[in-house]
This record gives structure tokens, C-alpha cells and sequence, in this order.
């Protein structure tokens, strides 16, 4: 890593599946501040096929709006200059590689599969389980086998050892390594002419030394080198993780063309999209001592970076689901009906799958009317509920969600903020009181990496940029009050003296006028039945003034779990009730039929 030693000024840059990302970032009267942002499309696929294309046409963007010259004969001016060129360094973030795609085998792949999760948790990678193979001549069901992982193209062959002090008979690791040897003697051999190659994946092992140089003694036949790392417990997660990070830039990123160019303009190995978002999550919770969430929804992938008050990452995380490219893979999982419960007007299946097919097609194109943004922002929520159940994903469990934060593809560029606002209420797993913001500024994802490079410098930007636009505070419930009745009493009481009571009833969406920067004192009593955080009807009233924003204050007493209606016309009208309580207009929740 090439660490200046002060910065004043740095390029990040973002390279997403579909779109590149640059940010210029310096000094404003000695404080640390985004300068200018600029996006085009990702250039990794034909007829362009250079990544550092799209990065290049994002730099130019900033050149010309800033006038500040930052490359000379494609080269970073590096450092800032007297005269103002250039910058001190550059940082990349990605996803546009896909992510690492891990194959997991082994006696201990089942039962040690909590603590294989948290190891690799932070890291842009897919797990899938090893499937059994046995050789040739095969059928027709281990034909479509074959077929299926070619497709995924494995990077890695993760065998995990059996668990500490678990019986390590010779046999099951004798039968993970014949598993081995017959894929790669499968993924070899190309089903069809027209099969690309496929690069053998790399063999990692987790486990004890004995049984590691029972697995090397077993695959020598294929000349196979096996990368040991220590056991998995839940004090050893981290070399694991030490010893699959490498493999990301090697096999999912160094393939892609003009990745070289691009890489040698930065001061330190890329980092993943998940893995920057869940730095600048742990630098929020540490710096205010509250819980906090990261949404960013993408093309192809959607993160949920969660972090505890103490700074310990908790993610979750859908790398293969997305509006985009992952949208397909997002709707075999979810089902057309439950896309369609979020949408404020009648469509259809058929409707549905054309929009999606469209978006996989055409990874650049944005929603061209209202109805096309409700499909867009009915994926997000689906995906997003997806990141919450991902395997080895904690995050429902957090509690409470002191500070949610909306970024990304989707999130950070919502016609209103209760558009982003709305998303967030609908699916994360919020009780208590909440502080929404939205990242409008666009630039939370690419602050973990620059954090590596100048922790304090990106931490300043991250609390005055990222959080730019505070959504205001949320007061949700769980359990239910009696259909119509009132779920919450709430009063504010402004600095002015004068006091506002609202009836917050149960099913609905209350808000309460508090602008930005505006404070008061606001006391709350549930109904006997409702739980605003302190348990079933326990009122709370706050010692200190709370702060408002672009939708004031904001009781969601629709309950916990979220109670969507069964029938299509009571669905449609609860949506548009909700819409509307937020702000958002008739037109945007009935959909432009022109």
C-alpha cells in the first residue's frame, strides 16, 4: 500500500456491475468534504470491454466540472500539486466481478456452518455446498450437475475439517477428496464444443494439521496445491478470512479486461462493496455509540451492512440479487405474488417478468415512469428482505436499529426521501425509535476504502456528507391494538412552548411536523398491547429534544410484523394509504397508465 503521508485530496472510485462511480474528495477551509461526483456506465462487457473506460469518462466528468486536471497521458497526477492538479491518492471499490464464488465440501461444512458464515462475513462471496459426483459414465441428473456449476464457475474448493474434538475418521475426508478429484476431472472436459474453460478453482482447507495432510496426501494425484489455514472456532474466524480475501482480486477481478490499467492507478488493492459499507457502518456505530444499518440496494447484489454500538460488524448480504442483472435470480427466489403485494395498483405476473427480463437485458436503463419505479422499489424491498434471511446473516437479530442509513443504486436516488423513507420502514427489522437518513450525496460506498487510507479524513465525510440528509426520527411498534383504536398517544412539545397531540392509530402511518434542525421534547403512551421498545404498553418520554427532518417525525403503528392484507383491492388500498401518509403523491402510487 502507498500511504502519503497527509492527505488533502483523494479520487475514490466505485466500479458496480452496471454503473462506475468517482468521487473527488479534499479540503474546504481546512475541512475534509466531497467536492464533486460524477457516474457512467460500467464498461466491462462488449462492445467496449474496459473497465477503465467507464472509470476514465467518470474522471473526465469531474475534470470538466471542476476544471482541476486529475490524469495526464492516463496516468494519475499524484500527489496534489501546487497549483491544485492532480490528487494525493486514488481508492477502488467493486462488485463488478461478480462475487467470489466459494464451494464448500467437507465433514465440517454442515455442522461448523455458523462459524463459516461469520468467517467469510464482510467478504463479496457466494457459498454454495459441493455437490456429490461420481465419475464417468454420467447421468443425466449429474449431466445437469455438471451443467449447473460450469455456469457458476467455482473460484474455490473450501473443505472444512470436522469440528474440534469431532471424530476424524480417514473415510469422510478420503470421500471429500474423491468428491475433488471427480470434478476437476469433470469441469475438465467440456460438456459442448462451445464450453468455455474453465480455470481450476483454488483448494482451501480449514482444519486440523493431520487431517490437512490427510487431504494433500489424497489429491497429490492431480498435482492439486492445497492453501491450509487454522481450524474454525469462534475464536479462529479470522484467518480463514485472511486467507480467502486474496483470492477475490485474483480470480474474480484480475480476469476482467483493463482490470491492470485501473489497479495500478490505486494506492492499495480494491475492496469489496460489502466490505467498504460495513467499514463505514462500524466507523457510525463506534462514532455515535449506537447500532446502525447500511442499505444498498444494486444492479446485481444488495448489502445490508449492520454494526453494533461496540463496532462489530454484523452484514447481510445477497450478492446475486439485485434490480438488475439480479433481478431474475431475485424473482425465481421470492415468486412473482410477493413482488406484487408491495405495488399500489393491479398488475400482472406476465407484466412482471417482461419489466425483469427487460432490466437483466438492459443493466443501464432506469424506471421511465411511476409504475416502472414501484416494480424497481417493490425488487428492493424483496431483495432487501432476502440480504435479512441470507445464510449466516444476524442482522434481523440486531436490535435496536438506532440509525438506519439509505445508499446505493436504488435508495439514494428516490424521487422524494419518504420514497427511500418507505423502504426502509417496510423491511427492516426496526422497534423503538429510529433515525432514518438518506445518503443523497451518493458516496457511503466508497468511503470504506478510503478510511484504510485516512481514517479520520473519511470519517469527517462520512458524518457531514453521507448523513447529509437526515429522513428524521421513526417511532415503530410491535404487537397490535385492537383494529381502529389507538395504538400510540404521542406530544411534542416545541421550543416555543406550544404542544401538538397526535393519535396514532393502529395499522397506519402517523407524522407529526418537526423540520430539519427543528427540536422538541415528545413523550409517547402506547396502548396497553404495544410495544414501543420498552415493553407492552410502557410510555417513554424523551430527557433531551429530539431533531427532525425531511419527513418531521414519523409513528409507524402498523405493527411487527408487518400485517400486508390478503385480498388484492384491501392490498392496493393499504398501499396507497401508506404512500400517502408519507407524502407521496396520488399519481407516484397509482402509476402513470399513460
Amino acid at each position: 500500500m502507498r500511504r502519503p503521508p497527509a492527505i488533502r485530496s483523494l479520487i475514490l472510485i466505485d466500479c458496480g456491475s452496471a454503473f462506475t462511480t468517482a468521487a473527488l474528495v479534499g479540503l474546504v477551509d481546512e475541512q475534509p468534504r466531497m467536492l464533486a461526483r460524477a457516474q457512467r456506465p460500467t464498461t466491462s462487457a462488449p462492445p467496449i470491454a474496459d473497465i477503465m473506460v467507464g472509470a476514465r469518462d467518470a474522471i473526465a466528468e469531474i475534470e470538466r466540472v471542476t476544471g482541476r486536471a486529475l490524469l495526464r497521458d492516463g496516468q494519475l497526477i499524484s500527489p496534489e500539486q501546487p497549483d491544485g492538479a492532480g490528487v494525493d491518492s486514488m481508492t477502488l471499490v467493486t462488485s463488478v466481478g461478480g462475487p467470489l464464488r466459494v464451494f464448500a465440501a467437507g465433514p465440517g461444512r454442515e455442522t461448523l456452518a455458523a462459524l463459516l458464515y461469520r468467517s467469510l462475513a464482510g467478504l463479496f462471496s457466494q457459498i454454495e455446498p459441493l455437490p456429490a459426483l461420481d465419475g464417468p459414465p454420467y447421468d443425466a441428473q449429474a449431466l445437469q450437475s455438471i451443467a449447473n456449476v460450469r455456469a457458476l464457475a467455482p473460484h474455490v474448493i473450501l473443505v472444512v475439517g470436522p469440528a474440534f474434538g469431532a471424530s476424524r475418521g480417514a473415510q469422510s475426508l478420503d470421500a471429500t477428496a474423491q468428491t475433488i478429484l471427480q470434478w476437476f476431472q469433470a469441469l475438465r472436459e467440456p460438456a459442448r464444443v462451445d464450453d468455455p474453460p474453465i480455470t481450476p478453482p483454488a483448494i482451501v482447507f480449514t482444519g486440523q494439521q493431520e487431517d490437512a495432510a490427510q487431504l494433500q496426501t489424497a489429491l497429490q494425484a492431480s498435482a492439486t496445491s492445497v492453501q491450509v489455514t487454522q481450524a474454525l472456532s469462534p475464536s479462529t474466524l479470522s484467518p480463514l478470512n485472511r486467507a480467502i480475501g486474496p483470492i477475490y482480486e485474483s480470480a474474480a477481478l484480475r480476469p476482467l479486461p483493463g482490470y491492470d490499467r485501473l489497479r495500478r492507478l490505486a494506492a492499495a488493492p480494491p475492496m469489496a462493496a460489502i466490505t467498504s459499507l460495513g467499514g463505514v457502518a462500524c466507523f457510525l456505530a463506534q462514532r455515535y455509540a449506537m447500532n446502525v444499518v447500511v442499505a444498498d440496494v444494486g444492479a446485481s447484489s444488495t448489502v445490508l451492512a449492520g454494526a453494533t454500538a461496540e463496532g462489530e460488524f454484523v452484514p447481510g448480504a445477497q450478492p446475486v440479487m439485485g434490480v438488475g442483472p439480479g433481478a431474475g435470480q431475485l424473482l425465481r427466489a421470492v415468486g412473482a405474488e410477493n413482488v406484487i403485494r408491495w405495488l399500489p395498483f393491479e398488475l400482472d405476473e406476465n407484466s412482471l417478468r417482461e419489466y425483469v427480463l427487460r432490466r437483466m437485458l438492459r443493466p443501464h436503463a432506469l424506471p421511465g415512469s411511476a409504475i416502472e419505479l414501484e416494480i424497481e422499489h417493490a425488487l428492493a424491498r424483496e431483495a432487501m428482505r432476502m440480504a435479512l434471511r441470507a445464510p449466516g446473516s444476524r442482522l434481523s437479530g440486531l436490535r435496536p436499529v438506532d440509525v438506519a442509513l439509505a445508499t446505493g443504486g436504488v435508495l439514494a436516488n428516490t424521487p422524494t426521501p419518504a420514497h427511500a423513507a418507505l423502504i426502509l420502514l417496510d423491511t427492516l427489522p426496526l422497534q423503538g425509535i429510529t433515525s432514518l437518513a438518506q445518503d443523497s450525496a451518493r458516496i457511503a460506498s466508497l468511503l470504506g476504502m478510503a478510511g484504510v487510507l485516512a481514517p479520520e479524513f473519511a470519517g469527517h465525510i462520512a458524518e457531514i456528507d453521507a448523513l447529509a440528509t437526515p429522513l428524521g426520527p421513526v417511532v415503530t411498534t410491535s404487537g397490535a391494538a385492537p383494529t381502529g383504536e389507538v395504538a400510540v398517544y404521542a406530544t411534542l412539545e416545541y421550543a416555543d412552548g406550544h404542544k401538538l397531540a397526535v393519535e396514532a392509530v393502529q395499522g397506519e402511518l402517523s407524522r407529526l411536523p418537526l423540520g430539519q434542525g427543528e427540536r422538541a421534547l415528545f413523550s409517547l403512551q402506547p396502548h396497553a398491547s404495544v410495544d414501543i421498545g420498552l415493553g407492552p404498553g410502557q410510555p417513554a418520554r424523551a430527557t433531551e429534544p429530539i431533531e427532525g427532518g425531511a419527513l418531521g417525525l414519523v409513528i409507524d403503528a402498523r405493527g411487527r410484523p408487518l400485517p400486508l392484507a390478503a385480498g388484492r383491492d384491501e392490498r392496493i388500498a393499504q398501499a396507497r394509504a401508506w404512500r400517502r401518509a408519507l407524502g407521496i403523491g396520488e399519481q407516484a402510487a397509482q402509476g402513470d397508465q399513460a
